[in-house]
């Protein structure tokens, strides 16, 4: 149902399939009230690509008129809609009136009359800084209804995760719910939060959530549908949103962009280049009549919405998104305090933050410092490299001179270093710092070094076969034909080993991918992003390529790539 296609910090970039239909993530559930349309789905689905929307399975079940077409005829034709239609159970309800006047089993057996693509059980949100008494016992019943509920849904359905801002009930709630076996897990009850700007306790309770949940399930942040947030949530492992801000803020007349909220009318000029904004003026649209205003404001700010999150995953493909999320959490001062708080979560986030990517991190302020794959990096080299010479990095501190072009130890600043060490203690270097202590003067015993055209090291090589190339993107060594079979003689099994079945060797050898499912072993001190070993049961050399899920998440997931393999030994 759910695989990873790219990542950064605990973010990534997933496949989500719901029946046959797929949406990518992380990305926004615009809710809809199918009895107050502004924007209809099928307008979302033409205008942006919409493919999943969350609507209310209870205001639906309270009025006869859209009660008895969606028993009839299904949610789907309710909402004139093909793609995912989530449904919230009366959940948002039961917060703000206190009661519904409907039980978990009857909605629940509703959902599935309905026909909808995921459902939600009737749980209790409870707000926040309620006893932990209070919390307890809405708790309880919320997993009883849980257990229910899994029983009487037919298809998908919501695990929401609650408990208050009580941390060790998040954590309670969060195993409990993992062993029932949901496919998504909403976090809960938030909203009141985000209400008071309190992203701190979010940051505290999304990661408490986390550590529990399977990696192998999105995560659906509740209420969040604000862009300014969207970063940092993703950042944190949020593949889900659900937002009605888009319309509930044009009916104020505020106008969403990524630093925060403006009132339309304080506006001499619009900062956006949507179809909206390019063909109004904020002078303009306040002339208009109410119902033509909001709908013209829900269409900006959605625009802004996909906007945003486009942004994110193009960061995260490219390695970037802690670089974005401290920029982005600059927008407000509560924001920033929330993202400082992340760095309590440093040794949980560094077994899944990949330890290579695409582009050069960025300095962005003192708090880059936190950033859990500078730590990997600098024990890593302080427990792999003999340096012959050193330098002192004003976020890392020291480190071997030799790797000041290697990620992440290059990272942008105002000073870049120089490497005044002899090219081939350099190669050496940035090999035991790879794979080991000592690894490099034996991987390129009896090699030459080539240069590319700028006179820059490109390729070791022996008796004109090439050992290992050094990637210039990111100064770090990708093994070739001879330089995978030399490191698996050296390396002892599981060093740098992923072991797969012996019914997928064939495959491997020539050059296919390593899916979740077919993994055996793997050596538990891998990160993602690196360079591995690809070994039969019986340790013969299939292949070698970079490690996309970290050990960690490997024996959850049953769908998937693991391996990207660069090359085979056919």
């Amino acid at each position: 149902m759910f695989e990873i296609k790219a990542k950064d910090g605990l973010g990534r970039i997933g496949r989500l399939q719901i029946r046959n239909k797929v949406v990518e993530t992380p990305t926004i559930m615009p809710v809809i009230n199918p009895g107050k349309l502004v924007i209809s789905p099928s307008e979302m689905k033409d205008k942006f690509d919409t493919k999943i929307i969350i609507t209310n399975s209870y205001i639906i079940y309270s009025s006869p008129r859209l009660k008895e077409k969606a028993l009839e005829h299904g949610v789907h034709n309710l909402l004139e809609y093909g793609g995912i239609v989530v449904t919230d159970s009366g959940s948002f309800q039961l917060a703000q009136y206190h009661d519904v006047n409907v039980t978990n089993s009857e909605i629940v057996q509703f959902q599935n009359d309905i026909d909808v693509d995921v459902a939600t059980f009737l749980d209790i949100p409870t707000p926040p800084d309620v006893t932990y008494e209070k919390a307890k016992n809405d708790l309880n019943i919320t997993l009883e209804r849980a257990r229910e509920a899994r029983i009487l849904r037919e298809g998908y359905l919501n695990g929401t995760v609650q408990g208050s801002t009580h941390l060790s009930l998040r954590k309670k709630s969060a195993r409990d719910i993992g062993k029932i076996d949901f496919e998504i897990h909403p976090i809960g009850a938030v909203v009141p939060l985000f209400l008071q700007y309190r992203f701190k306790d979010v940051v505290d309770i999304v990661l408490t959530a986390k550590k529990e949940l399977s990696p192998a399930k999105p995560v659906h942040l509740f209420g969040a549908g604000h862009p300014m947030a969207f970063s940092l949530f993703v950042l944190l492992g949020c593949d889900l949103f659900d937002s009605a801000a888009y319309v509930l803020y044009a009916r104020d007349n505020r106008y969403l962009t990524i630093t925060g909220t403006k009132k339309l009318d304080e506006l001499a000029y619009f900062p956006c280049k949507c179809p909206v904004c390019s063909s109004h003026t904020p002078k303009e649209l306040m002339a208009m009549p109410s119902n033509e205003r909001i709908r013209l404001l829900a269409m900006h700010n959605l625009h802004v919405t996909y906007e945003e999150l486009a942004c994110i995953k193009q960061a995260i493909h490219e390695g970037s998104l802690w670089d974005l999320v401290e920029m982005r959490v600059r927008s407000h001062p509560k924001l920033y305090y929330a993202f400082k708080e992340v760095k309590k979560y440093r040794d949980f986030i560094r077994k899944y933050d990949p330890l290579v990517k695409r582009s050069t991190a960025f300095y962005t302020g003192l708090e880059s410092k936190s950033r859990p794959v500078f730590h990997t990096a600098k024990l890593r080299a302080q427990d792999r490299v003999s340096p012959m010479k050193t330098l002192v990095h004003p976020i890392i501190g020291q480190f071997p001179e030799s790797l000041a072009h290697t990620y992440p130890f290059n990272v942008e600043m105002d000073k870049e270093f120089e490497i005044n060490v002899p090219e081939r203690t350099m190669v050496e270097e940035i090999a035991d710092y790879q794979f080991g202590r000592d690894i490099g003067k034996r991987l390129f015993k009896d090699t030459t070094i080539s240069y590319s055209r700028n006179d820059r090291v490109r390729t070791l090589i022996s008796d004109g076969v090439v050992v290992a190339t050094l990637r210039a993107r990111d100064g770090l060594l990708i093994l070739g034909d001879e330089g995978q079979r030399r490191l698996h003689n050296i390396l002892p099994s599981p060093s740098y080993r992923v072991i797969v079945d012996d019914e997928v060797a064939p495959y491997i050898k020539s050059h296919g991918d390593v899916f979740s499912k077919f993994v055996k072993g793997i050596d538990t001190n891998l990160y993602s992003g690196e360079e591995v070993l690809i070994v039969d049961e019986n340790d013969s050399l299939l292949g070698s390529g970079w490690l996309l899920l970290s050990p960690s998440e490997i024996p959850f997931f049953t769908r998937g790539i693991a391996v990207k393999t660069r090359r085979g030994t056919k």
